[in-house]
């Protein structure tokens, strides 16, 4: 009996001493493999693709910018460099990109985004995400982190910009820098008008080429062009319907609303970014106490693209500091 009980006692002890199990799974690692699927949240069908899932990492999500655009030239361009060193998940949010949309064209409030966002969260199985933003994808992420600071490790905001009207006058004026005599007289007239910022805004865009738009959005016209025949080569619209509610309901409160959030965060912006400008970054940093700013000195609205190498090196570091 005593040669028995000896024996239970060294089992229980051995037992002790071992080592958590490795089948158990932390709660940063999302239960899913590498692939593309569609995640029902909240009622829609939303694309999701997962890739460098063998690196354990808290994943990284990828918030895409528009608003209403895709994942598609990220995916083919900085997308694989990040995949070497961390687990990605790129989605598309509702009525975007391959993601099916809501009967409601008027179901795109940033609430409801947020809330997507979230059940993509819990269906990935993890508790926290570290959350990479680009353009309004950047504004998405923040407000994600904002409502649910709990559940975001780290934030990487690229060309962060609130479409407010004052960013509309910044982007108006970034046209006209690039403008030939033509466009800056039809620019000229259209600031004279009586009509709405609003108004304004979307005749600007509307006038504007697709060479004029290239010049706008990239410092690099190489890049600008690899850029559009991504895009031609997706076959990937964007119905403006989600950029129609969000201008209708935009309160431009994210610098207001971001005070005080202790999340780390690495805002990146590009310093010829005519679209968003510098404003929206340099004033979050302000605001936000925990984090950093970098300025990509040969990079226009997409940094990730133009000055790609150091995008990736960027993020590894930061998402790596303990």
């Amino acid at each position: 009996m005593k040669y028995l009980y000896s024996l239970l006692l060294v089992a229980v002890l051995f037992s002790c001493t071992q080592p958590a199990s490795t089948s158990q799974t932390p709660e940063s690692k999302i239960q899913a493999s590498d692939g593309e699927q569609f995640y029902t949240l909240n009622g829609i069908k939303h694309w999701v693709k997962v890739k460098g899932s063998q690196n354990s990492t808290t994943p990284i999500v990828i918030v895409h910018g528009g608003p209403g655009g895709n994942q598609y030239n990220f995916e083919r361009t900085i997308g694989p460099k990040i995949e070497s060193f961390a687990t990605v998940v790129y989605y598309e949010q509702r009525g975007s990109g391959r993601s099916e949309a809501p009967e409601d064209p008027n179901d795109y409030l940033l609430q409801t985004l947020i809330s997507d966002l979230d059940q993509l969260r819990e269906t990935l199985g993890v508790q926290k995400m570290t959350l990479l933003g680009y353009s309004f994808g950047a504004e998405l992420a923040l407000r994600y982190a904002i409502a649910h600071p709990e559940r975001v490790e780290k934030l990487i905001l690229s060309s962060p910009a609130e479409l407010s009207k004052a960013n509309m006058l910044v982007q108006m004026q970034g046209f006209y820098a690039i403008g030939d005599s033509t466009l800056k007289a039809d620019l000229e007239q259209i600031l004279k008008d009586t009509t709405s910022i609003e108004d304004k805004y979307g005749r600007v865009w509307d006038l504007s080429s697709s060479e004029v738009v290239d010049r706008f959005l990239f410092l690099n016209p190489e890049l600008a062009q690899k850029n559009r025949q991504l895009w031609q080569e997706s076959k990937l619209k964007n119905t403006g319907l989600m950029a129609k509610v969000y201008i209708k309901h935009n309160k431009a409160d994210l610098v207001e609303k971001a005070s005080g959030l202790k999340t780390p965060t690495l805002i990146i912006s590009g310093v010829h970014d005519k679209n968003g400008g510098l404003h929206t970054g340099l004033a979050l940093k302000q605001v936000l106490s925990n984090s950093v700013i970098k300025l990509y000195e040969n990079s226009a609205h997409f940094p990730d693209m133009e000055e790609e190498d150091r995008f990736a090196a960027d993020v590894k570091i930061f998402t790596q500091e303990k």
